[in-house]
């Protein structure tokens, strides 16, 4: 049985479970944003709107600027921070250690 593959499945249950999800950009995907003339010079805030799995990568997102309810647009979930007062965020970051010490070991 892979115990992973339940833990991942239950995550993204939770997490759709709270959409949707207010959050801001990561470093890298502002200046995705930026680069693509997305948002302009301030950081905007996002609501996440789709969890999935791909299984190949890390959990992904589909999420939309808050001004702009014409854009969506896929990321993978470690470049959305999420406001750390959530309940939810607590339950990513836990996940988020767990799988760093893992990595860790496996080297």
């Amino acid at each position: 049985m892979d115990f992973d593959h339940i833990r991942r499945e239950s995550l993204v249950h939770s997490l759709r479970d709270a959409l949707p999800l207010p959050a801001r950009p990561r470093p890298a995907l502002l200046g995705f944003l930026r680069a693509r003339g997305a948002i302009g010079r301030s950081a905007p805030k996002l609501v996440i709107v789709d969890i999935f799995d791909t299984a190949a990568q890390d959990l992904m997102c589909r999420f939309m600027i808050a001004d702009d309810a014409a854009s969506s647009f896929v990321a993978p979930l470690a470049q959305i921070a999420f406001d750390r007062k959530n309940p939810i965020f607590k339950r990513f970051a836990t996940r988020r250690r767990i799988a760093l010490r893992r990595g860790s070991r496996a080297r």
